[in-house]
């Protein structure tokens, strides 16, 4: 089987079953790549293990853990539909190293929406930091979805509603009254805004409020949300459900303990602190501190020693 039509096939299903046009494009962008590496479908496990090693640096983890799901999605459709032998089924996935995930601390919240100098932008940043909203679900946003308590979306597991707080709401109905014209809640100067208008907007207030790279962009502000969720009291279970996620584990990678937990349990537990808490007992031990004196007056240690001090001067 030739590997374009195998592809082609295999696109049209996706959008038979209903897949986003977001997750199409995905596909199609890593599946072009493998067509253009073999005309031909393979058929055996080893080509498909060489072009998995070459596609990207070895330090790009994730990226090649998306090219073989990518893959395994193509290989178990095509297999299933033509009854084939699956040959991506004899292939470890590639592993991924475990990365921190950048986030926002609540100075950096503040100074980001210190930044936005417009009721606009102020708008959108207040709307990610308060709901963990996804791009495409801010960008889609309308003037009939606002209710008094939460925001309804459409996302990638379907409509949901979002809690929002009251100070959100109050600047979500202020834009939304200054655009009478279309249902659509944020708007540039050309229309409703797009995904990557809504991006660069939140990028550059990023960069303006001195916020440091790595992903400036309002996933990291996703990533935000849930940190501070959990740290502030909340619990994975409605989390799960303001962020949309299908299943508690995807939920369950965002709340892993926030750093600031981290460092107050070390400096609660470290066993420096105990062992500077005996050290401290054993400068007051009042015979080692004679002894140590004795010692001292009688010319066996201490800098009154010229040897001693000699060598401490090189």
């Amino acid at each position: 089987m030739k590997t374009v039509t195998a592809v082609q096939t295999f696109l049209a299903n996706r959008r038979a079953i209903n897949r986003r046009a977001e997750t199409l494009r995905w596909y199609e962008s890593k599946l072009k790549r493998f067509a253009a590496a073999f005309p031909e479908l393979p058929t055996e496990p080893e080509p498909i293990e060489e072009f998995l090693a070459a596609v990207v640096p070895p330090q790009k983890d994730e990226s090649r853990h998306g090219f073989y799901r990518a893959l395994k999605a193509l290989y178990r459709f095509i297999c299933r539909r033509n009854r084939l032998p699956n040959p991506i089924a004899l292939i470890d996935p590639p592993s991924r190293r475990k990365k921190v995930r950048p986030t926002l601390s609540s100075h950096e919240m503040m100074l980001l929406l210190a930044s936005a100098q417009n009721l606009r932008d102020r708008a959108i940043l207040s709307l990610f930091i308060d709901t963990g909203a996804r791009l495409g679900e801010v960008a889609s946003l309308r003037k009939q979805n606002i209710s008094d308590d939460c925001i309804r979306v459409d996302g990638k597991t379907g409509q949901r509603e979002i809690p929002i707080s009251e100070e959100t709401r109050r600047l979500l109905l202020m834009l939304a009254a200054n655009t009478a014209d279309s249902d659509y809640v944020f708007h540039g100067r050309r229309g409703p805004l797009t995904r990557w208008g809504i991006y660069r907007i939140v990028k550059n207030h990023m960069r303006r409020a001195g916020i440091a790279a790595p992903k400036l962009g309002p996933h990291r502000l996703r990533h935000a949300f849930a940190k501070h969720y959990i740290k502030n009291g909340g619990d994975t279970r409605s989390l799960q459900k303001i962020m949309g996620h299908a299943s508690i584990s995807t939920t369950e990678i965002y709340v892993e303990l926030a750093r600031e937990d981290i460092i107050a349990k070390h400096h609660q537990f470290t066993p420096l602190r105990s062992a500077y808490a005996a050290a401290q007992q054993s400068f007051f031990d009042k015979s080692l501190v004679l002894k140590e004196a004795e010692e001292i007056l009688a010319g066996k240690g201490g800098i009154n020693n010229d040897n001693d001090y000699e060598l401490g001067k090189q």
